[in-house]
C-alpha cells in the first residue's frame, strides 16, 4: 500500500487539532491516539519492515529523508499562509534563544525536576541490586503484587524526565509571554498548557510511588523523600503557574473532561 502524505493524513476530519501539543507522548495508553495526527503519522510510517526501523540500514535513512522532505514542504506552506518569513532569523535572535534556554534550565523549578529524576535513578539502581521482580511472584497474590510493581515502575519511569522537560518548556514560554505581554490577548498560554502536563506527570508519579510502597513495604520509608520532592514540586509549579490546572488541553479536557 502506498504511504499517504502528511497533507492527506491531516485532512482527516476526525483528528483533533493540536492534541499532541499538550500530551505526555504515551500513545500506547492514550484513549485519543486514533484522533491524533502525530500518532497517525507514526502508524503510517510503521510498515512492519525491520529494515526501516534499523538505524544501521539504508532503508531507515531513506524513510527518514522522505519524511524530512515532506515535512519541510509543509512548513514552507504553513509559513506562506501565515505570512512568516523563515529567512528573517538573525544572530541576535539566536543569542536571545540561547539566553532564554539557559534561564529556563537554571530556574529553581527546573533544577528541582532534574534532581528528582536523578534521585529516582539512584533509588531504582539500589532497588534493582536488592530484589528481582521474579522473586516476588511465588503465589497468585505475589503475582498480582509483581504486576502492580511493574505498572508503577513504568509510570514512574515514563514521567521521570518528562516532568523537568515540560517544566522547562513552561518556563521558557512564560519568558516569551512576559516579553510580549498583551493585556488584550485572550489566547490560552502555552506556559500554562506545558505546566499542566508537568503537573499531571507529578500527580501520576506520586500515585505510582504509593503503589511501589504497597508492593515493596520493606522499602516504603526510602520512597517517602521522593514523594516529598514531588509534592513540593507540585506546590511550587502551581504557584508559578496558577492558571495551569484550568488550561483546557485540546481533546483531553474537551472530550474526556478536565483532568485536574
Amino acid at each position: 500500500m502506498q504511504r499517504r502524505t502528511l497533507t492527506e493524513l491531516a485532512g482527516n476530519p476526525d483528528l483533533i487539532s493540536g492534541i499532541y501539543n499538550y500530551c505526555d507522548r504515551w500513545c500506547e495508553r492514550c484513549p485519543l491516539s486514533s484522533r491524533c495526527l502525530l500518532y497517525a503519522t507514526e502508524q503510517e510510517d510503521d510498515d512492519n519492515s525491520p529494515e526501516t526501523r534499523d538505524i544501521q540500514n539504508e532503508a531507515f535513512w531513506k524513510k527518514l529523508a522522505s519524511i524530512f522532505q515532506e515535512t519541510r514542504e509543509m512548513v514552507m506552506e504553513w509559513a506562506q499562509e501565515a505570512g512568516v518569513d523563515l529567512n528573517q532569523w538573525t544572530e541576535e535572535d539566536e543569542l536571545h534563544l540561547r539566553k532564554k534556554r539557559r534561564r529556563a534550565d537554571s530556574h529553581s523549578l527546573a533544577r528541582a525536576g532534574k534532581k528528582y529524576a536523578n534521585d529516582t535513578s539512584d533509588w531504582f539502581r539500589e532497588f534493582d541490586q536488592m530484589v528481582e521482580v521474579s522473586d516476588l511472584a511465588s503465589t497468585d497474590a505475589d503475582i498480582d503484587e509483581a504486576e502492580r510493581l511493574i505498572d508503577a515502575r513504568e509510570i514512574i519511569h515514563w514521567y521521570q524526565y518528562q516532568i523537568a522537560v515540560k517544566t522547562m518548556r513552561a518556563l521558557s514560554s512564560s519568558f516569551d509571554e512576559q516579553e510580549y505581554d498583551d493585556e488584550e490577548n485572550s489566547f490560552p498560554k502555552d506556559s500554562d498548557g506545558s505546566a499542566k502536563v508537568a503537573l499531571l506527570g507529578i500527580d501520576r508519579s506520586i500515585a505510582a510511588w504509593r503503589l511501589m510502597q504497597l508492593s515493596v513495604p520493606d522499602r516504603a520509608e526510602s520512597i517517602v523523600p521522593l514523594i516529598f520532592q514531588l509534592e513540593r514540586l507540585r506546590q511550587r509549579t502551581e504557584r508559578q503557574f496558577p492558571s495551569a490546572r484550568d488550561f483546557v488541553r485540546p481533546g483531553f479536557d474537551e472530550v474526556l473532561g478536565a483532568a485536574n
